[in-house]
């Protein structure tokens, strides 16, 4: 029924995809998508050190991230860098272990994937804008740091105030 050499390559095609989907997922936690509103509380206790959570808030990703001490410490650590947006780690995270910031790439509203990258912050596969650990656009297209979305935390809760 499949010209000759079809099946080989359905096959092949078959097998390839198998093989991809069985792959390990580059980051844990961007797979955990929370549905919400802004003045919504957030659970954020579950989140580890490292690891963030995915928040939809009218169709649009916010990044929810707990930072580690590390993190933290390389973020502040290129506050001198020469940046396409200069920002300064501790003006986008006042909460130094969270970082809120939207997920939508500031070159062409492309969904960012957090924990990718040269920096493990935050990486637009469409367009190949390069974020760090702060959400500020390292390389790319990009020429405007990720978006930070304004939060309030108390203990295991945070609140996004937009």
């Amino acid at each position: 029924m499949w010209p000759d050499g079809a099946d080989l390559d359905r096959r092949s095609a078959i097998g390839c995809a198998l093989a991809l989907a069985m792959l390990p997922a580059p980051a844990r936690a961007q797979e955990a998508t929370q549905i919400a509103a802004f003045g919504d509380v957030i659970d954020v206790s579950a989140i580890a050190p490292g690891d963030w959570l995915r928040v939809l808030v009218d169709g649009s990703p916010i990044y929810v991230r707990h930072r580690t001490a590390g993190e933290i410490a390389a973020a502040r650590s290129d506050d001198g860098a020469l940046f396409p947006d200069p920002a300064r780690d501790a003006d986008r995270a006042p909460d130094p272990e969270w970082l809120t910031v939207s997920g939508l790439c500031t070159h062409a509203g492309c969904t960012a994937t957090c924990g990718l990258g040269p920096y493990r912050g935050f990486l637009c596969l469409c367009h190949g804008s390069v974020y760090d650990l702060s959400g500020r656009v390292r390389r790319g297209p990009a020429k405007r740091n990720l978006a930070v979305v304004r939060h309030k935390r108390n203990r295991n809760d945070l609140v996004l105030l937009g």
